[in-house]
Order: structure tokens, then sequence, then C-alpha cells
């Protein structure tokens, strides 16, 4: 089943609006125009007329988003809209142009796996039986965690001695059946734990009830990878830090793939639910933010839960806190665009919100304005 999307036209949202476009631009794929949010004179706001990135960005002022809040703030009438309000007048302007749009993707057919209470049970044996290594609490320490919630949390590392893994397994398979769960296989009939050739530590990954949907690892070290070009050429590059708990493919018997399930955290009764990059991120942004409601993409590319997520959760307005090289990457702006078309007509009010680029994720920034507060620290 593909995932569809709507396409409004930023572009002719702009003109509505009485914004001042650069008129040389009119025709490209990047429209210029000067920034209605900071009065810029340069033409710095870039508009995408792009149907998988139809958003706009100010490179003086940071503001981004798209035709929907765009015409919420700017709107004809100059009255303040929410975002269903806007989105559902600019389903009836025919000046602006919009149509559906597909991703292409078709997901693939998933392996049959354990639900999701019978999962939570047996991760929550696997990790009570784990220690949390010196390295790994300092690392969570360092984030900004407190103890209470270090261990609240369930951090844990992940056991790279074979031993370990024996005894764990040995624990396991007395108590519970290790079919149909991520991140377990067989080899010679016996059970095993895969993904733990790299030190690192497992981060859960909670629904809304808090139950441990799957469990995310993060490494100490990204392993290489190699890429090969179109060209044949092969180059060593930085894998990934951060990956699943997972025993997806071929290459593991009897192993079973995980879904992106995203990570939900924070006061559910709140009526801002705030979005980030990572389950992560979001335990760290709700604890320094004093609770408050993040979910966590596990990659921003996968929304595949995220429509259902904000449906459950019924919030009056969305606080988009995506890492901050949405600025100057691609592929995170294809994806804050498609996130943007999910969620808009599901709340209220949407809003992007930034902060200084030099804190990259809002944990980062979170932490930097708590050491601020309580230490007295200013940047250099």
């Amino acid at each position: 089943m593909r995932t569809n999307y709507i396409y409004i036209d930023v572009v002719d949202v702009a003109l509505i609006c009485g914004l001042d476009i650069k008129w040389d631009t009119i025709e490209s794929d990047e429209v210029q125009a000067r920034c209605p949010y900071c009065g810029d004179y340069k033409y710095r706001m870039y508009m995408s007329r792009k149907a998988e990135n139809a958003t706009f960005w100010c490179h003086n002022c940071g503001t981004g988003g798209n035709a929907v809040t765009l015409y919420a703030d700017f709107n004809p009438g100059m009255k303040r809209l929410s975002t269903k309000q806007s989105f559902a007048e600019l389903m009836h302007l025919p000046n602006v142009h919009s149509h559906e749009y597909s991703t292409g993707h078709t997901p693939s057919k998933m392996e049959h796996i354990r639900p999701v209470h019978e999962r939570s049970q047996i991760y929550l044996e696997m990790l009570s039986l784990l220690p949390l290594e010196d390295k790994h609490y300092q690392n969570l320490r360092s984030r900004g965690l407190s103890d209470e919630m270090i261990r609240g949390n369930m951090y844990k590392s992940i056991p790279t001695s074979s031993k370990d893994r024996k005894r764990i397994i040995s624990h396991l398979t007395s108590h519970f059946d290790l079919c149909n769960m991520p991140g377990f296989c067989t080899k010679e009939f016996q059970w095993q734990m895969a993904c733990c050739q790299h030190s690192g530590f497992f981060i859960p990954v909670c629904d809304r009830y808090n139950q441990i949907q799957g469990l995310q690892i993060r490494l100490d070290e990204a392993p290489p990878k190699i890429v090969t070009y179109p060209d044949g050429r092969r180059v060593k590059k930085n894998g990934d830090r951060f990956r699943w708990f997972s025993t997806r493919g071929n290459f593991y018997q009897n192993g079973t793939g995980i879904s992106s399930y995203i990570h939900i955290v924070g006061d559910q009764n709140c009526d801002t639910l705030r979005i980030t990059e990572g389950p992560l991120k979001a335990d760290v942004a709700s604890y320094l933010s004093g609770g408050e409601l993040f979910i966590g993409l596990t990659g921003v590319q996968n929304l595949k839960y995220l429509g259902e997520i904000v449906t459950q959760l019924n919030p009056k307005r969305i606080l988009e806190c995506i890492d901050m090289d949405v600025r100057c990457n691609p592929d995170v702006q294809r994806a804050q665009s498609k996130i943007q078309s999910i969620c808009m007509p599901l709340c209220e009010e949407y809003r992007t919100f930034t902060w200084p680029p030099d804190q990259k994720g809002i944990d980062d920034w979170l932490l930097f304005e708590k050491l601020k507060r309580e230490r007295g620290y200013f940047a250099a």
C-alpha cells in the first residue's frame, strides 16, 4: 500500500499572501522572496516547488514551513488561522495548485512478529539481566539525564561477551519462546542474540502505554561501511551509529525483523506534541523540558505510523523539532515536507521550532539552556 500526501504549491500561496517575489526566479524549482517573518530585504527566503519538498526556508532568520503555515500567518484576510483552518481554506482556492502525490514506495511484507505485550515482557526480562557499563552511564549523564531517569528508562549495555549472551539466552529460553522476537535467531538449532559484536547500549522504544515495542542500539563507534558508486569505485565511509535490535533477512535463521515504530514519552494530557528524531533524543528533551510530550522518530524517513500515533494522541498543536541540519540536508528537507503533510491536517496549529544552529538537536539546545541557568555557563 502506497503512502499519499497532499501537495500545495507554496509559491502560489506566497503570491496570494502578497510576498515580494524575486521575479527572475519565478520559473525555477526554488523561488526567492523577501521573508515576511524577519523583513529581510535580500530575498533570502527560498520556496521549493518540488512535490517531495514543498517548503520554504529563510536563510536570514531560520524560519521554515510550508504553504499551510505561510497562509495561516499571512492570509489576505489578515486573521490568525489555525493549521486546520488554513488547510481547509487552501483546498478551496482555485488559483492554488494542489494535488495528491505518492511516495512511490510499497512497504515490504513484514514477517510475523510477537504481539507488543509479549515483546515488552521478554525485552524487560532481558534488560533486567544486563548491566549499564560506566562509559554508557557517563554518556547518558552528559546528556543531562538524572540517575533516576537512567534507571527508569532501562538503558543497558550490549553484552559483547559470548559467555554473557549464553547466560541470558539460557535464562530467557527457560521462561519464554523466542520465536518471532526481533533480535533473536537460531544457529545449529540453538537460540542466539544478534547485533552484539560492537559495544554500545540498548534504548527501549515504547508505545503510549509504556510497552517496549522494540530496542534501538546506539553504538559507541559507528562501524565503517563500503559504498560502491555507479562507476565501480568503492569508498569506505562511517556507518550508522543507531540501528534496530533486529534479525531481518536471509542471513538470520528463524530471525524476525522489526518495523519503524515511534517512541512516545512525556505527559499525554499535554495539548502540545513535539516531534523529534530518535527515541534517546525524545527521552532527553522530554526530561529537560519538565516532562513535555515528545515522539521520537527512528529516522526522519520512518513515517509509517506517524499519522496513526498523532491521531491517537490528538494534540491541539504540534511543534516540529527536527535537527538543525534540515537547513542544508536535502534528504531531511524532503522528510520534513512529508512530516508536515501528514501532521498538519491532524492538529489545529503546526509550527517548526528552531534554535541556534550551533546546537544540533533540541536535546542539545535544552541542555545548553539548562547549563546557562544552573551553572552560569555562556558560550565563548
